[in-house]
């Protein structure tokens, strides 16, 4: 007759008793402790969990007057040199403030050294109606593990880039635009760049989007009358020329037309040389025939 062993039971009764050396325990107890708890997951749930930890007089003091102008000159010479208009932020007609894209979120988060972790905090998937909403909040950590900045950013399935589409096609998408919400509110709080960039109107970001075919330039012009961009703005990037393109190819509009409405409206005889305002007008009025 073969008689049964249970392994994990004899091992775990022979190692019960072994204690690591001093020495090893104070080295196990140093790692811990310099583990950074806010980068970590809870090994129940796998999301992400911050951690609260107690804030001295030393650790909350706040910046000098000196060390404030220096960030606030550091942050905006690192915008003016690195971020690109129409691909890190957006130029919106009509807003005395350019909306800040996630890209450019990323490149902040970047140069200030933090990371980012995000928990979904509220969730309503509706598979019988087709209706998605959720809530995301973006901590960004340094490497001691402190939470220096938040930011939470909401979207559903019914808002109006969204409601002709069928629900279930969109979910993941709803899902994305909300993490990129709450990482553009944090890092906009974390920069103190507020009176510099506006997620009011972040929503005319130019990732590429469903839309209808068959629309013409003239149709553009009938939706809204602008006048040319100063003469000292940058010309567009090629990754604006690019996604302009896609949506012209979308809405059924050939280069010939476009170049004829360029040169009435900007006094510009090929769309490849408008300014970086122009082209993020003409993106922003494709995406508004939505």
């Amino acid at each position: 007759m073969t008689k049964q062993m249970d392994l994990k039971a004899l091992l775990e009764s022979k190692m019960g008793n072994i204690q690591p050396i001093e020495d090893v325990q104070q080295s196990i107890d140093a790692v811990e402790r310099n583990i950074p708890r806010n980068l970590m997951f809870s090994e129940e749930s796998t999301e992400f969990k911050p951690e609260t930890k107690a804030v001295t007089a030393t650790t909350a003091r706040g910046l000098t007057v000196e060390e404030a102008k220096q960030f606030d000159d550091d942050m905006n010479r690192f915008i003016d040199t690195v971020l690109i208009s129409g691909v890190d932020y957006g130029v919106i007609p009509h807003c005395n403030k350019p909306t800040l894209l996630k890209s450019g979120a990323e490149k902040i988060m970047n140069y200030l050294g933090l990371i980012a972790r995000t928990e979904v905090v509220n969730r309503v998937e509706d598979y019988n109606t087709g209706f998605f909403s959720y809530e995301c909040k973006v901590f960004l950590i340094d490497y001691n593990g402190v939470v220096k900045g938040e930011g939470v950013g909401i979207c559903n399935s019914r808002e109006g880039r969204y409601a002709k589409q069928n629900g279930y096609a969109v979910q993941n998408t709803v899902l994305k635009m909300t993490k990129k919400r709450a990482l553009v509110d944090a890092a906009l709080n974390v920069g103190n760049l507020s009176a510099r960039f506006t997620q009011d109107v972040e929503d005319m970001n130019l990732e590429p989007e469903q839309q209808p075919v068959g629309r013409s330039v003239e149709e553009l012009r009938s939706n809204n009358n602008t006048s040319s961009a100063p003469k000292t703005e940058r010309p567009a990037t090629q990754k604006q020329i690019a996604f302009l393109e896609k949506l012209m190819d979308q809405h059924g509009t050939s280069a010939e037309s476009m170049n004829k409405y360029v040169s009435q409206q900007y006094g510009v005889d090929d769309y490849h040389k408008i300014s970086g305002y122009q082209a993020s007008q003409l993106i922003e009025r494709y995406k508004s025939l939505s």
